[in-house]
């Protein structure tokens, strides 16, 4: 009986089991059909697209960059074809061990002299950001040889994910011309991706750095587009997706410029690239800049070079102690020596304090004593009145109006055409805005070393030295004191057109400061300037033209005891109905009538040779 029971518990035992595991095997079953189900039908639509995902796969395409002309059409800055080496994150294998395998093979390859084309640390970083950079190429090596081309092309079945693109990079077919204007273009940094303005960019982005390449990046980057391209189960393109999801890009935009590409040669060979130097040349009537000069120069091309010759030329510059990096022309400060006198003589004039006629009882006999102090002057000029006091550029005649006009009067009278603030938005990165000292401003900047404001400061400041001013200021003065309709708002664009030709935006002149004075004040300060220029005795008569009237002052504005005087020479012509004025300043260089004057003969004798070849007018040879 024993032996019978605890056989038919076997058997039952054994049943029991073979149901939990038939129940077990219909469950299984049942959770796979569901899950059949609900993958076939539940989840279709997002299944479908899941596998698109993989199969179809968004890629940049990167607009071509504006070009820059002169404003004759002669083109400034344009764009060359680049071979780019780099990683298509969404051709690449997925799987660690496989991009491993590219990254090795990659390390491998060499070329024809035998180094590496790619170093393990690029590398790393490049295949590191591809991980979350999906639709943007990642650079590997830029500005490729055809041979280092070659070479990756003949291993591409090796390098899923690995391809060759051809992209723009910027050319700048006159080397150093105009250099400070343009500007360059470079990657940007990662402290300007901080920055709420590059919010749209991202790392490896090309952008402008310095000049209209900076001010005008916007315009000039366009709108990238978008492609959907096709990958097999390596991740290699296999085709373009033709039908829908596809986006052109859009060219960014050309900037017509107002550089003269003949006037701005012809300044740029009238100052040698070992001095240190700038000039500007502008349209009183609009605040056209014709021509810039900042000495010594720099070559834009090298920033797109690749990136090892790129640090090299960068490093080259970077520590140049001459500081070409620096556009000194909106950016160097100097005291504006004498030609600041008209300044001085326009506030006098204006108050009443200086007449045509009026002379001091204090004539030029070398110098001037003002309490303990005695004041030199650079010469022995006699009894002057303010046209001949200019003419001459006598010290002791604005000595003596400056501390009867006093500096609050001059001052103001500077500032009516530009002096001591920024001119409101000249259109590249970098302007300086000078300073006209007073009393409060005065002690506040010089606390720290102790000095305090006293009334003899105003001998100095009278003739300019002490005030802090940039060529730009200087030009826009002198030019626009000498239309005496306003101060214009200097500025490099002329025109933006799309890649059809057509104008999308045209810059509008506009007045930024009054820039006015009495009729009185106006004609005597003319003839004041006239008579530097084309009078006996003038210190600026090196900058006279044949058959133009030149208007012009001059300046040698000290810097450092025992060294040569900055020297300046700002000019506008013709006298009677203004069209360029140009100011030009050589650091350490000397006397502004003759070493700055023939500088800026040079121009002004360009701009009028070119306005008649533009009118047609042939003059007959005598």
């Amino acid at each position: 009986m024993l032996n019978g029971a605890s056989e038919n518990e076997v058997v039952q035992n054994r049943n029991l089991h073979v149901l939990i595991y038939m129940a077990g095997v219909v469950l299984l079953f049942s959770v796979l059909l569901f899950r059949l189900f609900s993958l076939q039908y539940t989840h279709y639509d997002e299944n479908l697209q899941r596998s698109d995902n993989n199969r179809i796969r968004k890629v940049e395409l990167v607009a071509e960059r504006g070009y820059i002309y002169d404003r004759n059409g002669e083109v400034l800055v344009r764009n060359r074809p680049s071979y780019q080496i780099s990683l298509q994150a969404v051709q690449m294998p997925r799987k660690k061990d496989q991009r491993d395998s590219v990254l090795n093979r990659l390390l491998r390859i060499r070329d024809k002299s035998g180094e590496r084309l790619f170093d393990s640390l690029s590398l790393d970083t490049a295949f590191m950001r591809s991980r979350w950079i999906k639709t943007r190429p990642i650079r590997l090596l830029e500005d490729a040889s055809p041979e280092q081309v070659s070479v990756i092309e003949e291993h591409a079945s090796e390098l899923p994910g690995v391809v060759t693109l051809i992209e723009s990079r910027r050319e700048y077919p006159y080397g150093t011309l105009a250099s400070h204007v343009l500007g360059y273009t470079n990657e940007i940094s990662e402290d300007q991706l901080k920055l709420p303005e590059y919010a749209d960019y991202s790392q490896g982005d090309r952008i402008g750095q310095k000049g209209l390449e900076q001010g005008y990046d916007k315009e000039f980057r366009g709108k990238n587009g978008v492609k959907l391209v096709e990958v097999n189960a390596s991740g290699r393109e296999v085709g373009v997706v033709s039908s829908g999801g596809e986006l052109a890009p859009v060219p960014g935009l050309h900037l017509v410029s107002t550089i003269d590409l003949r006037l701005q040669k012809v300044a740029e060979a009238a100052i040698p690239d070992s001095a240190k130097g700038a000039l500007v040349a502008l349209d009183p009537r609009t605040g056209e800049i014709l021509a810039m000069v900042s000495s010594p120069r720099l070559d834009p091309n090298i920033f797109s070079l690749k990136r090892r010759e790129r640090n090299k030329g960068w490093a080259h510059v970077a520590l140049d102690s001459m500081r070409p990096l620096t556009n000194r022309a909106i950016s160097g400060t100097y005291p504006p020596a004498s030609v600041f006198k008209l300044v001085t003589a326009g506030a006098g004039l204006e108050h009443g304090v200086l007449t045509e006629n009026k002379y001091y009882p204090k004539s030029c006999t070398g110098g001037y004593q003002y309490g303990v102090r005695y004041q030199k002057c650079w010469g022995t000029h006699g009894a002057l009145n303010v046209v001949h006091a200019i003419r001459l550029s006598c010290d002791v005649f604005f000595y003596q109006a400056g501390l009867e006009i006093d500096m609050e009067r001059i001052n103001e009278f500077g500032r009516r055409f530009g002096y001591g603030e920024k001119l409101l938005g000249i259109d590249i990165p970098g302007e300086r805005a000078g300073w006209l000292p007073d009393s409060a401003s005065f002690n506040v900047r010089n606390k720290r070393a102790g000095w305090r404001w006293a009334r003899g400061l105003i001998l100095n400041l009278s003739i300019g030295q002490g005030q802090i001013v940039t060529p730009l200021q200087q030009a826009v003065f002198v030019g626009s004191l000498a239309t005496g309709k306003g101060v214009y708002r200097p500025h490099f664009m002329k025109e933006l057109r799309d890649d059809k030709g057509n104008v999308v935006r045209r810059y509008e002149p506009e007045v930024v400061r009054p820039g006015n004075m009495k009729p009185y004040t106006h004609r005597i300060l003319m003839n004041a300037m006239d008579s530097v220029v084309n009078h006996p005795g003038g210190t600026g008569k090196r900058g006279a033209l044949p058959n133009v009237r030149v208007g012009a002052k001059t300046g040698s504005g000290e810097w450092k005891k025992g060294e040569k005087t900055h020297a300046w020479y700002a000019a506008v012509a013709p006298l009677d109905a203004p069209e360029i004025a140009v100011a030009v300043i050589m650091e350490a260089a000397g006397g502004g009538g003759s070493v700055s004057g023939p500088i800026a003969k040079k121009v002004l004798e360009a701009y009028f040779e070119n306005k008649k070849l533009d009118e047609g007018i042939v003059e007959e040879e005598p």
